[in-house]
């Protein structure tokens, strides 16, 4: 074996190995019935492989401004989670090999917002932190949630149609007091037609058997 090859291998051996991780996550998911699942996958490049892992959901547009939704650590003991979130908000987590199955539940229509994956190394070191792109989060809303905005819709709606119902049935009755007025107007008329004419009366003078008219 040459110097060379021999040199290389050695110091191979303590050549510095970087760590590295990067999460992922899918562009957009929708809910059903206020609950959805999330898929946030992560890859690490290191000697070895993670053995306490921290995930995080976050609510926001932007980065800076975001809201933390609930948070939870891994170990190879413990690989399954489930805690109360901001509100009404629950979150069960499960870790499987190179990804975080979330599912959120307790979710409402004014919760669609972008989410992003937060995944922490804890041990071994380094400490290691990254996020994921965000995803969109669809919360359809339920019809049973609408109901009071729908309710209130129609009671502000009911004003304007009592008033078209009156403006209607005002157009009616004026219409059958013209088609009165007009009657009673050809009806005078034809008083006033008829009424000076003298009504011719018969006179039978007996000889031609019928009578003689005036």
């Amino acid at each position: 074996m040459s110097l060379s090859l021999l040199t290389f291998l050695c110091l191979g051996l303590y050549l510095p190995v970087w760590n590295a991780l990067r999460v992922t996550q899918p562009y957009r998911v929708v809910g059903f019935r206020g609950e959805v699942e999330l898929f946030c996958s992560y890859h690490h490049t290191g000697r070895h492989e993670p053995e306490e892992l921290r995930v995080t959901l976050y609510r926001g547009v932007y980065r800076e401004g975001k809201q933390e939704v609930c948070t939870s650590s891994f170990t190879h003991n413990q690989t399954s989670f489930q805690v109360e979130g901001v509100g009404e908000v629950r979150c069960r987590g499960q870790l499987g090999p190179g990804r975080v199955n979330l599912i959120i539940s307790g979710l409402r229509g004014n919760d669609t917002d972008l989410y992003y994956c937060g995944i922490e190394v804890m041990y071994p070191p380094p400490y290691l932190r990254r996020f994921g792109n965000g995803t969109l989060l669809f919360i359809p809303e339920e019809p049973g949630c609408s109901l009071p905005e729908a309710q209130r819709t129609s009671d502000e709606g009911e004003p304007s149609v009592r008033l078209a119902l009156a403006g209607l049935v005002a157009a009616n009755i004026l219409m059958v007091i013209s088609v009165v007025t007009f009657l009673l107007y050809q009806v005078l008329q034809r008083k006033r037609r008829f009424g000076g004419i003298t009504p011719m009366i018969s006179q039978n003078d007996g000889r031609f058997g019928y009578g003689n008219f005036q």
